[in-house]
């Protein structure tokens, strides 16, 4: 069974963003050829694609943090070990990405990142993209388009001005997204014995 935060990216999450794919058509035609006036809705839905995915790795979070403290036997010890799984994680203040999403579901007890890679043979491609993404959000959002230098080798050939590469990342995302949630899946089926959300 899907976490409650996949069914909301497969649903609620999806709808909001098609807005963005179906305003981008109704602005610029859905034919091949170049875009004029599209460039801020391109950038509105980079950021949209972001903030959706982050909500989705907080979400998944919670859900996997409130099953596994509700296993424990002793009621308050289990709240107070959900406190201390969500307390001053990095996906509440900032992006998803590997220096967010390592440290905030390793609190469970897996090595998430490498759990990810070892799902799927392209997960490490699409966590470099996600990576990507969020330069390019950072810089819409922060309006800096001077990047640090490693930051301009990452995104070298991508530009958050065209919506091909923008459903390129969103892609992305929801490849992700299944991926996450199967590896949490599995790892909270084997801490809870038994379902892994309720």
């Amino acid at each position: 069974m899907p976490s409650k935060a996949l069914q909301h990216w497969k649903t609620q999450s999806q709808a909001e963003l098609d807005e963005f794919a179906n305003a981008h058509a109704a602005v610029g035609g859905q034919g091949r050829g170049r875009r004029y006036f599209t460039r801020q809705l391109n950038h509105g839905y980079l950021v949209a694609v972001a903030a959706q995915f982050q909500r989705f790795c907080r979400d998944l979070h919670t859900e996997a943090a409130q099953r596994i403290a509700g296993a424990v036997p002793q009621a308050d010890i289990g709240k107070a070990l959900a406190r201390l799984l969500i307390e001053n994680r990095k996906l509440d203040t900032g992006n998803a990405h590997d220096g967010s999403l390592g440290p905030d579901f390793d609190r469970f007890g897996l090595s998430f990142l490498a759990e990810v890679n070892a799902a799927d043979s392209g997960n490490a491609a699409r966590r470099r993209r996600l990576e990507q993404l969020n330069v390019w959000r950072n810089a819409i959002v922060h309006q800096n388009f001077v990047l640090k230098p490693h930051h301009e080798a990452l995104v070298k050939g991508t530009t958050p001005d065209h919506v091909s590469h923008v459903r390129l990342w969103r892609k992305d995302c929801d490849e992700l997204v299944e991926q996450f949630d199967g590896v949490l899946r599995a790892y909270v089926t084997r801490v809870v014995a038994g379902p892994p959300w309720e």
